[in-house]
Order: structure tokens, then C-alpha cells, then sequence
């Protein structure tokens, strides 16, 4: 068994949002940059983190239905671990998108195609999904790199594991 197409496709796709709204995130909190970098930023990356969700939605659905290929190379103890690693993943996404739609003061506009209406109007609700939001932010950035870590230590050991996402 392999991964299906669309499950690669969606694990790239995955890949690049992911890491380009962390790194930009990270980019315009901790720097900064121009009035007008940050207002382009956080435009592009709400609507685009906003687009992404019924594609994580579908990739979470294809996890489950189709699984992942059987790895003889790790071990027992291995596999539990990058399945506990992929499980953390998942949820974490889960939660980083949950409340970055929560943590909304005004509407979702998305690409200026359109607009959702924001959730809550609550002050302490939004600053409370805002502080939760950027610590799955954080935590998520430790998960991507420890998984981009292990597939480093996997493919120094001589497995591939990577390949499987190629092919």
C-alpha cells in the first residue's frame, strides 16, 4: 500500500500553508516591519489559513479512510511514536484554525471574494482564543520541526521515510 495521490497532494499543500503562515506570523510578531507588510500579511494569511481549512478537513478524512503504508523499517516503538507525533499534528492544526477563526474581531474577508461574519463579539473571548491561538501557534512550530527532525534522523539512519510523501 501506498499514499493515494490526493493524500500526498494534501500533505504538500499542507506543508507550504503551514509553514509559510508560521513563518510569516512569526515574521510580523517579533519584527517590525512596515504598518503596510503587517496589514498585507495578516490579510493573505487569514484568507488564506480560511481557504485551507476544507482542505485540512478533506486531509484529516483521507487519514483516517486510507491510513499510511505499512513502514517495515521502524520499529514497534518508532511507529507509536510518529503515529502519537501525526495524532498531535492534527490536533494542534485542529486548534490553530479553530481559534484563529474565533479570535476574529471583524469579518473574515477572504481574497475580497468574500466575507464571514466574525463569531463572537465578547472582548475577553477574543483575547482569550487570541492567547490560545498563539500558544498552539507556538507549540505547532515545535511539532513541524520535530517532525522535519525526524525525517532528518531517519534518512541519516538510511530510511527514506520521505519517499513515501514523493511518490
Amino acid at each position: 500500500m501506498k499514499y493515494s495521490t490526493h493524500q500526498i497532494f494534501l500533505h504538500w499543500l499542507s506543508a507550504v500553508i503551514i509553514i509559510w503562515a508560521t513563518v510569516s506570523g512569526f515574521y510580523v510578531a517579533m519584527f517590525q516591519p512596515s504598518p503596510e507588510t503587517k496589514q498585507w500579511v495578516s490579510f493573505f494569511n487569514v484568507s488564506l489559513t480560511t481557504v485551507f481549512i476544507p482542505f485540512f478537513i478533506a486531509r484529516i478524512g483521507y487519514a483516517f479512510a486510507h491510513g499510511k503504508p505499512e513502514d517495515t523499517t521502524l520499529t514497534a516503538r518508532q511507529e507509536k511514536m510518529a503515529h502519537l507525533g501525526h495524532l498531535a499534528l492534527y490536533a494542534n492544526i485542529c486548534v490553530v484554525l479553530i481559534t484563529g477563526v474565533l479570535m476574529m474581531d471583524k469579518n473574515i474577508n477572504v481574497f475580497n471574494l468574500f466575507f464571514i461574519p466574525h463569531p463572537l463579539e465578547d472582548v475577553q473571548l477574543l483575547a482569550f482564543f487570541k492567547r490560545v491561538h498563539v500558544f498552539f501557534c507556538l507549540s505547532l512550530s515545535l511539532l513541524v520541526t520535530g517532525h522535519v527532525l525526524a525525517i532528518v534522523k531517519h534518512r541519516l539512519a538510511g530510511h527514506n521515510v520521505l519517499k513515501r510523501m514523493l511518490t
